[in-house]
């Protein structure tokens, strides 16, 4: 591999650990800001007395969690992916598998699912609010 091509591979290397470090970021800000400000909403905006189909809100608040747990377990699952990775090159395996094995398997799966629970619980929080507040 001739020095431009080299340079230009680590430029995307370092590109996407930004990106995998942003997103995961960007999703634990916005499941958890989500949280509480639904929280925040319920107890200052809508009269609990008067609350409707309150099991939306309860999901939401499911999904946020659930989407904030799936990124805890996608930076767990990476840093295992990189020690087997590591092991792998050590051991002089890496082409004998997958890099990472199962752990990059699990790190791209919870990446998905932290992804898909937070746009889950948006729009369960957007259906409540719509119930009882706009509706």
């Amino acid at each position: 591999m001739d020095d431009d091509l080299k340079k230009y591979r680590d430029t995307l290397l370092e590109t996407m650990r930004f990106l995998s470090e942003s997103y995961d970021k960007m999703l634990i800000m916005l499941s958890g800001g989500a949280l509480g400000l639904s929280i925040t909403f319920l107890k200052d905006v809508v009269s609990l007395a008067k609350v409707k189909h309150s099991e939306l809100i309860m999901f939401s608040w499911l999904a946020f969690i659930i989407s904030l747990a799936a990124v805890l377990g996608s930076v767990f699952f990476g840093i295992e992916a990189y020690r087997k990775a590591i092991s792998q090159v050590d051991y002089g395996s890496i082409y004998n598998g997958k890099p990472g094995g199962i752990y990059s398997f699990l790190t791209k799966c919870l990446h998905i699912l932290s992804a898909a629970s937070l746009l889950v619980g948006l729009l369960l929080i957007a259906i409540f609010s719509y119930l009882n507040v706009g509706g």
